[in-house]
């Protein structure tokens, strides 16, 4: 855990690197893991890849048997959804993988893509209970003791096979990243007033973050348990390979939203 003085000096550094950024902040079609390294099997057992009517590629969690977390982004131009868990691989199938198509999908009543990705969260149904093993696990959520934590300076890891630059390719294999929780006002100095919102987690690294195809991805914290889903990947800079971090969706911002309509109880 990152001391105060740590991390005062990580926002600091990201405001001076985000003040000298002149790109557009709506990079709406963009968001994927740059300088990542690839997962090995079963390192991030929560992980889904959701390709939108079987070809856009975006990220999700596993949040229950039959539900997978994902964003707005990832849902609402699409008809069909084909879910691959268990898997580090795109496209070759495994033996510990396992895929299912999705016609069922409910994105926030409140999205919007005004200026922002506004309420960038959805939840895909599963037509079938996904076969929980060391290869497909749940994520977990945080608690709503938590909802007004704001996890500054803590490490977090990302994952997905989003493009690995702006020039990069999409990778075949799943990629993950270290990224720095920071003060939302440290977004604000490279997106702009009204950019950033209440709903907004903040995270990235001077050469570290996410890109095209990595929408939907789960921002995690390491656990004793396993690990803390904190934010889904929702929204980064036009170009990908500036030192602006990535807007996530406050998963504490939308945790009675979620758990309602993934059914999540105590139990």
């Amino acid at each position: 855990m990152a001391t105060r003085s740590h991390c005062a000096l990580a926002a600091a550094l990201l405001v001076a690197m985000a003040a000298t950024s002149t790109q557009s902040p709506h990079g709406q079609g963009s968001a994927r893991i740059t300088d990542g390294k690839a997962a090995r099997l079963g390192q991030f057992p929560h992980q889904a890849l959701v390709l939108g009517d079987g070809t856009h590629i975006c990220g999700g969690s596993l949040i229950t048997k039959t539900a997978v977390l994902t964003t707005a982004y990832c849902t609402v131009k699409f008809d069909k959804f084909i879910i691959r868990l268990g898997t580090v691989h795109r496209t070759k199938n495994e033996t510990t993988a396992w895929i299912i198509a999705a016609h069922w999908a409910v994105a926030h009543p409140d999205y919007s893509t005004e200026a922002y990705m506004s309420h960038n969260v959805a939840v895909v149904f599963l037509p079938q209970k996904a076969p929980l093993s060391s290869f497909i696990e749940l994520i977990t959520l945080p608690s709503f003791s938590e909802v007004n934590d704001t996890f500054v300076g803590k490490t977090a890891l990302l994952s997905g096979w989003g493009k690995t630059g702006d020039d990069g390719y999409i990778p075949h294999t799943l990629q993950y990243a270290e990224l720095t929780v920071v003060p939302n006002s440290v977004c604000e100095e490279g997106y702009g007033p009204g950019f950033i919102l209440e709903s907004t987690l903040c995270a990235g690294n001077k050469f570290k973050g996410f890109c095209s195809y990595d929408h939907g991805g789960a921002l995690v914290l390491k656990t004793k348990e396993g690990y803390k889903q904190i934010g889904i990947a929702s929204f980064v800079n036009d170009k990908c390979d500036v030192p602006i971090p990535g807007g996530f969706s406050r998963v504490t911002y939308f945790l009675d939203w979620i758990t309602k309509t993934a059914e999540i109880t105590d139990d």
